[in-house]
């Protein structure tokens, strides 16, 4: 006889929910924080009826350590706590396939199919299909205490009755549609994720008004200029438009008020989930798990799946503005929108302001340093700095902030009329501080800049010898280098000019009553501040000579290479 095969079959879902058996409550985003940087401080808000001193949230934020708190918007209770539950919410009905096991199982389940068998003589037999007896051991079968034979007899009923052993089958075929698997069905429980709020002194059955703050990833903001000038001259005025791009990939939105921010504060743990969310550790045991084959390992549910996995990373497209240093979290500023609608993964651009503000047109200069040749000088001293540099002048407009909160960085496009001019950036520019906006390079405005020393003088040190004697020592140059910059204006009448040159050094003196300003050294080790020299003059039609002076000590090492 010719043994059976028994092949087990996946199971085949059949999920049906039953009604759920907990009340739950959503709460609605009604305001944002929006970052360049595509986090979100989230304002969930709504109505929630506490039972046994808790309300069931199905709204799960995905809040970065430290930023999950909840609050009471309206009404009496204090918040205790917060935890994340499984609660059952129904069940499902699943299904189970499988091929009988042996052939007596077979043949039970098919009683009464007519069917045809060739029996191990060679015989052929048809006729419906009776089990007669179950399965036994026979006792005129040669016994084997190592493998006992069971059989079981079996009748084809037709014009006569055959009684067959089933040892005796060598081949069966069903004449008619017949069974030839098990099929079972069983309830599986549901549950999914709630995050339950456990209050303190709250009257059952009574609403209330509660929210839920967290900062979140998914929706960030871009923001451009639209600079329109006249065809007037002088430039006196410049229309400024800001518009403000939004790209939600959050969730969907529905009449909520998003606060645009100029700045970032500090979240150094904004990449981390909340413990309270994802445990610490979820991802790497879920991955070892995974490498094991373990059932789940592949990680939440479906209905789980929203509240653990965090958006796509964003990165800022304009990261000046992100590091400046001087913006706290106490001192961020924000643009206010109008309450907005937008489906997740839709974009919007709309105007935050369209305002008039003090232009005019300058002429904008930054010199910029290099190594001098070092075939044109001694052995002795090498100083930075010292050789011809690019002219690099700028047309730019001067736009003086009039309004009441800082122009946020951003590209601007500037357009006379309604021809384009040139585009630059704008960069943070707080209220009453003016803005330069480099939109071209100058055609009508040139310059030539060059510096030389003028002198040195030794740089002595005190140090003591190693036989205990003070001995002076030279440790470097104290050099003097002068610098001209030579501006040309070949306009008609007179134009603004802004010139800027940084050195690392003390400025002596400079010409024009340049505004000067000292930072320390960048380095400890450093001897030579830096020092920004700054001229803003309007000058006439022809030639005009700025200079300046400066001290820069140079250290031996140095001046050897």
């Amino acid at each position: 006889m010719r043994p059976l095969m028994a092949v087990m079959l996946l199971a085949l879902w059949a999920a049906t929910l039953s009604a759920q058996t907990v009340k739950d409550e959503d709460l609605s985003l009604v305001r944002a924080i929006v970052f360049k940087d595509g986090f979100v401080y989230t304002f969930r808000e709504g109505s929630a009826t506490p039972q046994n001193g808790e309300v069931l949230l199905r709204t799960i934020p995905q809040a970065r350590e430290g930023t999950l708190y909840a609050y009471i918007v309206d009404g009496k209770a204090t918040i205790a706590r917060l935890e994340l539950r499984q609660v059952p919410i129904g069940e499902r009905k699943e299904k189970s396939e499988r091929i009988f096991s042996d052939l007596y199982e077979l043949l039970r389940q098919n009683e009464g199919k007519k069917v045809r068998l060739t029996t191990t003589k060679g015989e052929t037999l048809e006729g419906v299909l009776r089990v007669v007896t179950p399965v036994h051991e026979e006792p005129s079968l040669p016994r084997d205490p190592q493998k006992p034979v069971r059989v079981a007899y079996i009748a084809l009923e037709g014009e006569t009755t055959a009684l067959v052993r089933t040892d005796q089958i060598e081949r069966l075929i069903f004449l008619e549609p017949a069974t030839l698997k098990e099929v079972r069905e069983f309830a599986i429980p549901m549950t999914e994720r709630r995050l339950a709020i456990i209050f303190n002194d709250a009257e059952d059955g009574k609403p209330m008004k509660l929210g839920i703050a967290a900062l979140e990833q998914g929706l960030r903001w871009d923001a451009t200029y639209r600079i329109m000038v006249s065809d007037e001259r002088p430039i006196r005025n410049a229309r400024v438009e800001l518009v403000a791009t939004i790209d939600n990939r959050l969730l969907d939105l529905k009449d909520t008020v998003l606060m645009l921010a100029v700045g970032m504060p500090n979240f150094p743990y904004r990449t981390q989930l909340a413990s309270l969310i994802a445990p610490p550790g979820y991802q790497v045991r879920a991955g070892l798990e995974r490498e094991k084959g373990f059932p789940g390992a592949a990680g939440p549910t479906v209905t789980q799946t929203l509240a653990i996995q965090p958006a796509p990373e964003i990165t800022p497209t304009l990261p000046a503005e992100v590091e400046l240093p001087s913006l706290e979290a106490a001192q961020l500023v924000f643009y206010e929108t109008p309450p907005l609608s937008l489906k997740q993964g839709e974009r919007a651009s709309l105007v935050l302001f369209s305002q008039d503000l003090p232009c005019s047109e300058v002429f904008e200069w930054t010199i910029t340093g290099a190594d001098l040749s070092r075939a044109a000088l001694s052995n002795i001293l090498v100083v930075e700095g010292t050789r011809p540099l690019t002219t690099n002048f700028w047309f730019a407009l001067a736009i003086r902030n009039t309004l009441k909160v800082p122009l946020t960085t951003g590209i601007a496009t500037a357009y006379q009329q309604w021809r384009p001019i040139g585009q630059g950036l704008i960069p943070f520019t707080a209220s009453g501080d003016e803005a330069i906006l480099r939109l071209t390079p100058a055609t009508e405005v040139v310059g030539d800049h060059e510096e030389r020393e003028i002198s040195r003088e030794p740089v002595m040190e005190k140090r003591e010898t190693e036989e205990g004697k003070i001995e002076s020592v030279q440790i470097g140059w104290m050099v003097t280098i002068e610098g001209v910059a030579k501006v040309r204006n070949t306009r008609t009448e007179p134009v603004t000019i802004i010139v800027r040159r940084t050195v690392e050094g003390e400025v002596v003196k400079a010409s024009d009553n340049a505004d000067i300003k000292v930072q320390p050294p960048a380095h400890i080790a450093d001897r030579n501040p830096v020092t920004t020299i700054r001229w803003q003059l309007t000058i006439p039609s022809g030639e005009k000579t700025l200079t300046y002076t400066y001290r820069k000590f140079v250290g031996m090492e140095t001046s050897k290479k």
